[in-house]
């Protein structure tokens, strides 16, 4: 049963339109919250488990060429980017205004529009695509299969981009817990379907299969649940209009350049890798940042609740409510971030072979993901402050961030290159360093431009998520002598990196509990473990 039943329900409330106090606000962004983590936690164990069963299948340079094609189809969404969040933001306003009738022409604008976008894009793919295979050095024998997997990956996610519009109206309604439903169904789906299409003998191109069918089923649900949300919801050609374009070049426009730039950002370190030395370097980088990229997806569900909470406190001029989630938002995105990345920074060597079993092609897979701890930790914590740009209706200024970003990457690369030659320890210092700084000078600009004291904000948010990195080699250390005595032995790694997350949670959980948080925040929890334990209570006593 979903949410939508009960009609007392805070989220059914703001789906009506009606106005939310502070603490029904709140309540709804916490519930919101809570269901994105708990779904990101599903999907990261779920990709957790993926990369060694593919690689058991398939070889790592048709990984490398399948980890291309999200690169690749990334950028083709940013195509759309700024339409997403175009969605996001003014149904949230329309709803905030009681406006609803005008969602249906916003929604018949977008869908047009993104999809003669995504056909040029497809277009101008198919043309360039056999150069850039090459630009890529795959081998001969792989090429005719890169193509296909690029191609067909690319068309997949233009009907995503221009139907996953629904996706995007649930989120603004402020919907998130029924998203997140289709999103858990959905990417389960595709883990088992990887699975089976794998065993079956279908190779790499089973996870392209997958993957058609799990966005193919989610457009169909989100479709569905947005016309059972919004019951006069009407789609139309004719409903297309300048006054809905004008929303989309202009504010979406600024966005989807931000969101561009930072998408290339994300994924700069493997195209060098990839152009500079070949494409197995794409693919060890690839493997290398899964576990921070996964960690980092559970905070980063927070931040996609912010928007639509921002948009709806901004439009009622409730600033007081905005500043004070925005420096929440950011202590909490960095407490639940660094907690993750203390214990993947100290233990990457035993996690990595634990993971993966020793294998002389993945050596330097270990210190890449060290060292992109805390830059992927300090990308996430800019969420908050580009939540709120955005939410206020002046995204221009987040460009800040990756205009700064791309402007240290060169430098830092290039320097790089020119003292110590071409290598992957080089883009991987570089490229870290450069999103550790820009990073920093974002979040200061941001809060210089909120007038928050960039003392309190470093008090409050940034330093309390440095602290598990303490923890994390203290314990290292301890830990040592055992680390050594293991060696290669996966399985014994295994154990080790077992027994070591037990004790890192303990202790930082501890750390925690006594150092770092308030008096609130202690009451919070605390309420939070009752609640479970009395619904776990309940469920016993009903057996």
């Amino acid at each position: 049963m979903t949410d939508s039943v009960a009609p007392k329900d805070n989220t059914s409330t703001a789906a009506r339109g009606e106005t939310l106090d502070a603490g029904g606000m709140n309540r709804l962004v916490s519930r919101n919250i809570f269901s994105s983590i708990g779904a990101k936690l599903l999907y990261l164990v779920t990709r957790f488990f993926l990369p060694p069963i593919i690689l058991a299948y398939i070889s790592l340079e048709e990984y490398g060429i399948w980890a291309m094609c999200f690169i690749l189809i990334g950028y083709l969404g940013m195509s759309a980017f700024g339409v997403s969040n175009v969605y996001i933001r003014y149904v949230a306003q329309y709803h905030a205004r009681g406006e609803e009738q005008r969602i249906g022409d916003l929604l018949s604008t977008g869908v047009t529009l993104v999809s003669l976008i995504g056909v040029v894009a497809l277009g101008l793919l198919w043309v360039g695509l056999p150069t850039l295979i090459e630009a890529l050095s795959v081998s001969a024998e792989l090429q005719g299969t890169a193509f296909v997997l690029i191609f067909g990956s690319a068309a997949i996610f233009v009907l995503e981009l221009s139907w996953g519009a629904f996706a995007y109206v649930l989120t603004g309604l402020q919907r998130i817990v029924q998203q997140n439903q289709v999103w858990v169904g959905t990417f389960l789906l595709e883990t088992l379907l990887v699975v089976v299409f794998l065993v079956a003998g279908f190779g790499v191109y089973g996870l392209l299969y997958a993957f058609a069918i799990r966005y193919l089923v989610a457009i169909s649900v989100n479709v569905r649940l947005c016309f059972l949300n919004l019951p006069g919801l009407r789609l139309s050609l004719r409903r297309f209009n300048r006054a809905d374009l004008a929303l989309f070049y202009r504010y979406g426009g600024i966005v989807q350049l931000s969101g561009f730039l930072g998408m290339f950002l994300r994924s700069i370190e493997k195209l060098i890798a990839g152009l500079f030395i070949n494409v197995q370097a794409t693919g060890l980088f690839d493997v290398a940042q899964k576990f921070p990229v996964m960690a980092t997806s559970i905070p980063s569900s927070m931040n996609a609740v912010f928007l639509p909470a921002t948009s709806y406190m901004h439009t009622q001029e409730r600033r007081g409510e905005l500043l004070a989630l925005y420096l929440k938002g950011a202590r909490y995105i960095n407490l639940v971030t660094g907690f993750m990345m203390g214990f993947m920074a100290a233990f990457a060597a035993p996690l990595m072979l634990a993971w993966l079993g020793p294998n002389p092609e993945l050596a330097l897979a270990p210190l890449i993901l060290a060292c992109f701890t805390l830059p992927f930790q300090l990308n996430v914590l800019t969420g908050p402050a580009s939540n709120i740009y955005r939410g206020m209706g002046i995204p221009a200024r987040e460009l800040i961030y990756p205009l700064s970003q791309l402007a240290l990457v060169i430098i830092l690369v290039g320097a790089g290159f020119l003292v110590f030659g071409i290598d992957v320890v080089v883009i991987t210092v570089a490229v870290a360093l450069a999103m550790i700084l820009s990073a920093l000078i974002y979040m200061a600009y941001t809060n210089r431009f909120l007038e928050l004291d960039q003392g309190r904000f470093i008090r409050a948010a940034l330093v309390p998520g440095l602290w598990p990195y303490l923890t994390g080699f203290a314990l290292y250390l301890l830990a040592s002598p055992w680390i050594d005595a293991v060696g290669d032995d996966r399985w014994g790694s295994v154990l080790l990196v077992l027994i070591a997350g037990v004790a890192y949670c303990a202790l930082q959980a501890a750390v925690l509990w006594l150092f770092q948080l308030d008096a609130g925040e202690k009451d919070y929890v605390a309420d939070k473990f009752r609640g479970l334990a009395g619904r776990f209570g309940r469920a016993r006593r009903q057996r």
